[in-house]
């Protein structure tokens, strides 16, 4: 199915070895049409298999940079052994399809400057080189504010690892604080990722859940 330049392969039923090679030349067949964007919804299924999991991280590997790859588990049989394998953590990894479309425009990261408050804002979908281009960003920003930034990551699909390692990266020299930072988000996994690594967080208006 196509939605604009995203190709979306839907997976339903049980996913486990004796159906792995069916999945397997079915993403074959969608990466040798290089679509801008691929995404494997799972919702459907009912049985996610280490083997498939498998298959999943060896098309990823396949798309390489010519394609965007992301996966859907909008359902406890898909999610729950992507999250406890820690899949999340090497794929991009939607809950709703409609987000894994939405995730398919590049990320843009604007800067906006008001009194002493900087406004960082990242938007669109995580490619190779969006970590780098926000971390510069923040850097800038550190660079020049003397009261806070504000980091608004709740419209772009960039990974939490990303954006907890962007902001370190950005406001922590030779071990210390440099400026406040408040991060904008509404995704319940990022914002434990950032209390973790004692990094503020704040839901936008109307996006808390």
């Amino acid at each position: 199915m196509r939605r604009g330049d995203v190709l979306v392969l839907t997976a339903a039923g049980e996913i486990d070895l004796s159906t792995t090679p069916d999945l397997s030349e079915s993403l074959a067949g969608a990466i040798a049409q290089r679509p801008p964007t691929l995404v494997v919804d799972l919702t459907p299924t009912t049985f996610l298999a280490c083997a498939g999991l498998s298959v999943l991280l060896a098309a990823h590997q396949l798309t390489g940079d010519r394609t965007r790859f992301a996966v859907v588990a909008g359902s406890r049989a898909s999610w729950r052994p992507i999250h406890l394998t820690g899949v999340d953590r090497l794929l991009t990894v939607h809950r709703r399809l409609d987000d894994a479309v939405a995730g398919a425009a590049p990320m843009v990261v604007r800067t906006v400057v008001a009194d002493a408050t900087i406004l960082v804002t990242a938007t669109g979908g995580a490619r190779a080189g969006a970590a780098e281009a926000l971390t510069e960003k923040l850097r800038q920003a550190s660079e020049l504010c003397r009261g806070v930034v504000l980091v608004d990551v709740s419209a772009c699909t960039l990974p939490a690892v990303d954006v907890v390692g962007s902001v370190r990266a950005a406001f922590t020299r030779d071990g210390r604080d440099r400026g406040g930072i408040r991060v904008l988000n509404a995704d319940e996994d990022l914002r434990k990722a950032l209390e973790t690594a004692g990094i503020a967080c704040c839901v936008p208006a109307g996006r808390g859940r």
